[in-house]
């Protein structure tokens, strides 16, 4: 990851022709998808933050692959279909773009990285996303009690109660080491 990133700035005309030939391919499946099968939803995927920070600056996301990801999401669009944005992390300075470039859903609210506390999200871009996920994986669900998960459910709810939408789900994939009684809290939360 650290040499994919330092040959991002080392070598920029060589990265974008690999970016655009990626996004080509992308784009080529993406239109049979849509045209071939018909869908509702098409999930789109950056991963573009850490815990902290984005995981470039903001110019090379621009440079190089904002255009690509908005060509996506026009194309999309332009089946009537909506796009589920997945991208990890503390991602909340880029959200305005990634709302402009026309994203619907945001999956996974990882409200524990810094920036992303779901209070703020929910009340700065509630009217303009679905929130997809904030039930802590790293935490809450491997290491908390029952009610722990059934508590973060409801708050949850509460908070993003106002937005566009809501699905409750973990942040991410749940991991192997989530107890079983936490899994069902969820779900009996849920219900």
């Amino acid at each position: 990851m650290e040499q994919a990133l330092q040959d991002l700035l080392a070598g920029p005309a060589l990265a974008e022709a690999i970016l655009e030939h990626i996004a080509a391919c992308d784009l080529a499946l993406t239109r049979r998808i849509l045209v071939d099968v018909g869908d509702s939803l098409l999930f789109s995927a950056e991963d573009l933050g850490t815990q902290e920070s984005w995981l470039m600056s903001p110019t090379l996301f621009r440079c190089l692959l904002k255009p690509h990801v908005a060509r996506l999401i026009d194309l999309v669009h332009s089946c009537g279909v909506k796009v589920f944005h997945h991208d990890d992390g503390a991602i909340r300075p880029l959200l305005p773009e990634l709302i402009e470039m026309g994203i619907d859903l945001l999956n996974p609210v990882q409200w524990r990285c810094r920036g992303m506390e779901r209070e703020g999200l929910a009340r700065d871009f509630g009217d303009r996303l679905v929130f997809h996920g904030g039930v802590d994986n790293q935490y809450t669900l491997p290491f908390g009690t029952p009610e722990d998960v059934r508590r973060q459910v409801r708050e949850n709810i509460a908070i993003f109660g106002a937005a566009r939408g809501y699905i409750v789900t973990p942040c991410h994939n749940l991991q192997p080491n989530t107890p079983t009684a936490n899994v069902l809290a969820l779900y009996e939360a849920v219900n």
